[in-house]
């Protein structure tokens, strides 16, 4: 009998486990296997070819690119794969609710799991899907062309058998230089066929043509410039202008993605500083998986970052005035997976690392007899949930709607983990990374160890080697608490004057009513210097998201920290020095600061309001003040001390001794746009 749902299995009807690789690595390396993806893709986004017509006709509907795309938000309708039975459809229904009495918004709420602890978790099995969804009609094809050509035996089947869905590294250092890999952006790809003939094709990965016309619920989405035109374009775009016509600004994406290369590789790399040691592992999982942190209480405790954050960033700066940059579109974006097979590769990496560390049923506030244990509650979307509902990491409340397994039980978060006695086996790993294999467990602690190190100063955040750098003199009065005192681990010291510099950045998410980012800025004399970026990626309020519609009604904050770099920092501080005085931590502090300015602006690149850093800064005017229900909740500089394992000088360094400095923008944001009064 056929199930009535479509299982999440992955790739499972190869029964291996095979690597999934980069996308250039792919189309250089791997050519039958990039052609069967092109292929692949081109046949589950309906488009018409030749060489798939014979395979789209019996791609199931689940397996169609509108309906996975169209999971992640628009068109707010169940997945084809789901297909809950009527007596699951029960969880929250409310008279009082116009979602529940009212044709207009849908009562379906939508499978929005963003600001939450399993944002990590709910997208595995959704890229595992869209994998699944292209290997399949990769295996048809590959069998195909081997029946209709007997002298390529053993080439394309095989290639199917390994086919994984690619990423792209948006922190490789080649991103600085080179952007956006031309086979993400151009409009045609060349494929190799039979017989080493090869073929140029509408390029899938580039961007998505809606089969049968756009969706009658998209609506447009309003910028400062003009309007991003979701409900006329009939295909995906990237920077649009302003226009009903639509078209993709290839020079300003590129541009965009590698204006914040440098800043995005400091970001990943304070992903692996996180101390390999804490009394509640939830607490550090809370803040590494997500840009809300609700276990969060004090906030000197840490500020590493979170991937979420990064994921943002990337949206926004991908997206412009486009799809990639709203919740509701972003899915129909063929760069989507790539963007979050990357994102999950890093995930994958963290896991290996930091294996202790996990959601686990809640996080614990209080000491002694006080101590208890608080479960997650934030908001997820509502087809299957009641509002607030505790959210764990297995059982009946740690669904992963809508994707389900082969039993018709939903994912949970449990099995979407690697190298657990609980995780549901997945079929792809990825390819070595500095010596380490996301599939096969560690040796030991030394190995992730070693691996920690190793991967923070691939990424350009090695604070030893900052250390090492430094104009000892001019920083001889910066102070680090002594190793007893912050009570560090046996063995620990910290490295004499010496502090790593970050500013935290705190957002209310529906300021604008659309997705925005806070831009960092280094002011000397004239000339303004890029630093970082901190992303909010934001449905507008007529979306029918109802875990965003929670959130906004609750005035919800999300946390971005960009890191200083140390060239920046060293030479402030050794400017300074030149005067015959040694700068003070405050000294420093109050420099830097002075020459830090910020910048609103929305996802057309334009800027809603701007705030010039330090005391000295002019006040801004009453009647040029931005609202307060859009600029930042904080915007502050923070330090974190560097500690060395004394007995072992390979170890991973330790942040400690957090302390939060200077708030930025004490005199004010001045509004730009009339959207920011």
């Amino acid at each position: 009998m056929a199930k009535s749902f479509y299982p999440v299995v992955g790739r499972k009807c190869t029964g291996a486990v095979y690597n999934r690789i980069s996308i250039e690595d792919m189309q250089q390396n791997h050519p039958h296997q990039f052609t069967l993806f092109i292929l692949g893709y081109t046949a589950i986004q309906g488009k018409h070819n030749p060489h798939t017509s014979a395979v789209v006709q019996d791609i199931l509907p689940a397996a169609t690119y509108m309906e996975i795309a169209g999971i992640h938000g628009k068109p707010y309708q169940e997945y084809a794969g789901d297909r809950k039975k009527q007596e699951e459809k029960k969880a929250d229904y409310d008279p009082a609710d116009p979602k529940d009495t009212l044709p207009v918004p849908s009562r379906f709420g939508g499978y929005c799991n963003h600001g939450s602890v399993s944002f990590t978790t709910w997208h595995r099995p959704y890229v595992m899907l869209v994998e699944q969804a292209i290997g399949d009609v990769a295996d048809r094809l590959a069998q195909a062309l081997e029946a209709n050509n007997p002298g390529e035996a053993g080439k394309w089947v095989q290639a199917a058998k390994e086919l994984r869905f690619p990423y792209w590294d948006w922190a490789a250092p080649q991103v600085a230089e080179e952007g956006l890999p031309p086979v993400l952006i151009e409009d045609t790809v060349k494929i190799l066929l039979p017989g080493g003939v090869t073929e140029v094709l509408p390029n899938p990965l580039s961007y998505y043509t809606y089969q049968g016309g756009v969706p009658p619920d998209f609506v447009n989405e309003q910028t400062r410039v003009g309007t991003a035109y979701f409900s006329k374009w009939p295909r995906t775009f990237r920077h649009s202008p302003s226009s009903e016509n639509g078209s993709t600004d290839k020079e300003a994406l590129q541009a965009a993605v590698k204006k914040v290369s440098t800043d995005i590789r400091e970001r990943l790399a304070l992903l692996f500083l996180y101390p390999d040691y804490h009394k509640d592992p939830a607490r550090v999982y809370d803040e590494f998986s997500n840009t809300v942190n609700e276990s969060r209480e004090d906030l000197n405790a840490g500020n590493w970052g979170s991937l979420e954050g990064i994921h943002n960033l990337i949206h926004v700066i991908i997206g412009g005035n486009g799809h990639m940059s709203s919740p509701d579109y972003a899915g129909f974006d063929p760069i989507f997976f790539f963007h979050h097979s990357s994102v999950d590769r890093i995930l994958a990496l963290w896991e290996w690392c930091y294996s202790d560390y996990w959601m686990c049923e809640g996080y614990y506030v209080g000491e002694g007899e006080d101590r208890r244990l608080v479960p997650w509650t934030q908001e997820r979307g509502t087809y299957a949930q009641v509002y607030n509902e505790q959210l764990e990491p297995s059982g009946n409340r740690g669904a992963l709607y809508p994707f389900r397994l082969e039993d018709g039980e939903y994912w949970n978060s449990e099995q979407t983990r690697f190298l657990h006695d609980k995780a549901y086996p997945k079929y792809y790993s990825y390819d070595e990374f500095l010596g380490i294999n996301v599939a096969k467990e560690a040796s030991g602690p030394g190995a992730r160890n070693k691996a920690r190190r190793a991967i923070y100063g691939y990424y350009g955040r090695d604070p030893k080697e900052t250390a090492a750098m430094r104009e000892k003199e001019s920083w001889g009065l910066i102070p680090v608490q002594p190793a007893e005192e912050a009570g560090l681990p046996v063995l620990f010291r910290g490295i004499s004057n010496f502090r790593m510099f970050v500013v935290v950045a705190r957002l209310p998410e529906h300021a604008f009513n659309r997705s925005y980012k806070f831009e960092l800025h280094y002011n000397e004399g004239t000339a303004s210097r890029f630093i970082g970026a901190a992303a909010v990626f934001a449905r507008p309020d007529h979306s029918p998201c109802k875990a965003c519609a929670k959130r906004r009604a609750s005035g919800s904050i999300i946390r971005g920290v960009i890191p200083l770099p140390f060239s920046l920092v060293n030479d402030i501080i050794t400017s300074s020095g030149n005067g015959g005085t040694t700068p003070t931590l405050e000294t420093t502090a109050s420099d830097i600061t002075k020459r830090l300015s910020g910048a609103l602006v929305d996802t057309a690149g334009k800027v809603l309001a701007t705030a010039q850093g330090g005391e000295e800064a002019p006040i801004v005017p009453i009647g040029q003040l931005a609202s307060s229900d859009v600029v930042p909740a904080e915007v502050a500089l923070y330090t974190s001390a560097v500690a060395e394992k004394t007995d072992d000088m390979e170890y991973p360094v330790h942040l400690f001794d957090w302390q939060a400095h200077n708030s930025l923008f004490l005199n004010g944001w001045r509004a730009v746009a009339q959207e920011a009064f």
